[in-house]
């Protein structure tokens, strides 16, 4: 028996439009040695809570640590992240991921400053009402109650800022398109110049357009995938995504951080759990 407990819960009505998932991870300090914990690239943000033990992740060559009882920010990124813990410690998590389109939201800066970046939450927000929020979150033990009341601090800082309808429509298009879209396509859609479209992408999403249209091309390829791995490959089901296996395996090793079949073997429960869902 799996010695990590994964729950998905439901964002409030106000949220829907703005969060993806809340997932809480829990583990018994029995993790398995094969167990290799990695964050796929999927165009979102994601605030993270550890109420117990620590968060220690590798982002390219950088590495990051989150604190017990702190709100960090994982910004957009567009590599693997690799995660790293002590096996044999208890656990506990909470991570709210935000839909691409609209982050920028939730987590008011250019996103471009947070892109491959673990940013403590009080660095983006006011820092009185952070620490008030903090406190109660620490004095708080069940963690639905503490997702519940990080929800109502994000509600709170919904309502100061304001829609960018034309940056989410041009979200829109390319998750429609499965990330196929050219951005010839986007712009004239859009009725601006690919420079103005890039200079859009990087202040609200973090990522160029041709990156986002990259990953959500990926995860369409990578559910796919994760629905039974050795026929993926063995049958190239890959060609209904890319032009070639060069191209497919590139991408793969891009996002991934290993080969197609390297990462066949390799054991990411967390991962997997995560990015079975649409984006």
């Amino acid at each position: 028996m799996s010695s990590l407990a994964i729950r998905r819960l439901s964002p409030r009505i106000e949220l829907k439009e703005y969060i993806k998932d809340i997932w809480l991870f829990e583990s018994n300090g029995r993790l398995p040695e094969k167990e290799t914990p990695i964050f796929i690239p999927n165009g979102s943000a994601k605030l993270m809570l550890y109420y117990e033990g620590q968060f220690t992740g590798r982002i390219g060559n950088r590495m990051f640590m989150s604190p017990e009882h702190k709100i960090f920010v994982l910004g957009v990124s567009d590599c693997p992240i690799m995660v790293e813990f002590d096996r044999g410690k208890t656990f506990g998590c909470i991570c709210i991921e935000f839909k691409p389109a609209f982050a920028y939201r939730l987590l008011a800066v250019p996103q471009h400053k947070l892109r491959n970046m673990l940013v403590p939450f009080e660095e983006l927000v006011n820092p009185l009402n952070h620490c008030m929020i903090e406190v109660r979150l620490s004095m708080t033990f069940d963690p639905v109650q503490k997702a519940s009341l990080l929800q109502k601090y994000l509600i709170e800082i919904l309502v100061l800022t304001k829609k960018d309808a034309t940056f989410e429509y041009s979200a829109s298009k390319i998750l429609n398109s499965h990330g196929l879209i050219s951005m010839a396509e986007l712009s004239h859609a859009l009725g601006q110049s690919d420079r103005w479209v890039r200079a859009k992408f990087t202040e609200r999403l973090g990522i160029s357009p041709k990156t986002f249209a990259s990953i959500v091309r990926f995860h369409s390829c990578l559910r796919a995938l994760l629905q039974n791995k050795q026929s993926f490959l063995k049958d190239r089901q890959f060609n209904d995504f890319y032009y070639d296996q060069a191209h497919f395996t590139k991408e793969f090793k891009r996002f991934i951080g290993y080969p197609p079949a390297k990462y066949a073997s390799l054991r990411n429960e967390v991962g997997e759990m995560i990015y079975s869902h649409d984006l």
